[in-house]
């Protein structure tokens, strides 16, 4: 009698044993999928294949069914929401017996654990043949800028705007002259807002201390689970309060020096040109003037004289040759 009993409760130990270790081999393990807004994911329905399966049943249900799917010799759609028939797409492999749901163009209000249950309808007793469990996660990616904005009193702020990123868990850091800005040495305001598609917006100011001449270089840096690598971008801050970057300054007065003296040297060249061909065309237009016969009698007489002393010629009375007397 004891030995009956004994056994008795071994095969029930037996049975149990036997029950949970179905149960855990027909549930898998949660996976996560990351799936960047807009596109498809694939919701997987492993289940433990039988010789004699002859009708079966797949479902997609999240909180509630989504989809159910009966197979008698093919596939027939039992019941799904009017939205599913464009966002969820029923896959079958007939030479591997494989099933899965495909889910379209992802939303964030589509995030959620998905779960794909295989049943065995004939032949009787109904079986669970699978069950398995999805994380869909649906990303978003934030679009970063930076502008500069007034404030009532007249001061200047930078404006760092993350928009359209999901989930909410984010990143960001202000970098001044590559120097990362804490609450210590700067002052930061930061505004959480949700977008009506579930999204999140972040927008975070930093006040600008007041400068003169001096050109800062501000970066607002955001890292977020979407993103393969951080992303960055940069301000100057001669582009909020309208003063003249020096560098830029510099750079101008450079090229307007520059071309004066270009300018000037043009200007020269030309002079020198026009001046050398206006004497060559006078030189080309001159006449040949003769020139005046100077009387060598007169300076002759004028040498003569001046070796004489200084003295007044007397004029010679003129000679009167007296012809013979006839």
């Amino acid at each position: 009698m004891c030995l009956s009993l004994i056994c008795c409760g071994w095969m029930h130990l037996a049975l149990v044993f036997a029950f949970v270790k179905t149960t855990h081999a027909a549930v898998n393990k949660t996976k996560t999928l990351y799936i960047h807004q807009g596109k498809s994911a694939n919701v997987n329905c492993n289940y433990n294949l039988t010789n004699d399966t002859d009708i079966i049943s797949i479902q997609l249900h999240i909180n509630h069914t989504l989809c159910s799917f009966l197979y008698v010799n093919s596939w027939n759609n039992q019941s799904c929401k009017n939205y599913c028939h464009d966002q969820i797409r029923c896959i079958w492999i007939p030479k591997t017996r494989e099933a899965s749901f495909e889910l379209l163009n992802l939303r964030i209000n589509d995030t959620g654990t998905y779960i794909c249950t295989v049943k065995r309808s004939a032949p009787p007793p109904e079986m669970i043949l699978g069950k398995e469990r999805t994380r869909v996660q649906v990303i978003a990616r934030p679009v970063l800028s930076m502008s500069c904005v007034k404030i009532p009193d007249g001061s200047s702020m930078m404006l760092c705007s993350s928009e359209g990123f999901y989930p909410h868990s984010f990143e960001q850091l202000w970098i001044r002259d590559g120097e990362i800005l804490n609450s210590s040495n700067s002052q930061k305001h930061i505004n959480y807002s949700t977008n009506p598609a579930g999204s999140f917006t972040q927008k975070s100011y930093l006040e600008l201390p007041p400068q003169m001449f001096a050109v800062t270089i501000y970066s607002c840096w955001i890292n977020h689970s979407s993103l393969n690598e951080p992303l960055m971008v940069s301000l100057s801050s001669s582009s909020c309060d309208g003063r003249w970057d020096l560098s830029s300054c510099a750079v101008t007065l450079g090229f307007v020096f520059s071309a004066v003296l270009t300018a000037i040297f043009i200007i020269a060249v030309m002079y020198k040109c026009y001046r050398r061909a206006h004497q060559q065309s006078v030189s080309a237009a001159e006449v040949s003037i003769t020139p005046e016969i100077v009387s060598h009698t007169h300076l002759q007489s004028e040498m003569l004289y001046s070796t004489l002393g200084v003295h007044h010629p007397v004029p010679c009375s003129p000679v009167r040759v007296h012809s013979p007397p006839h």
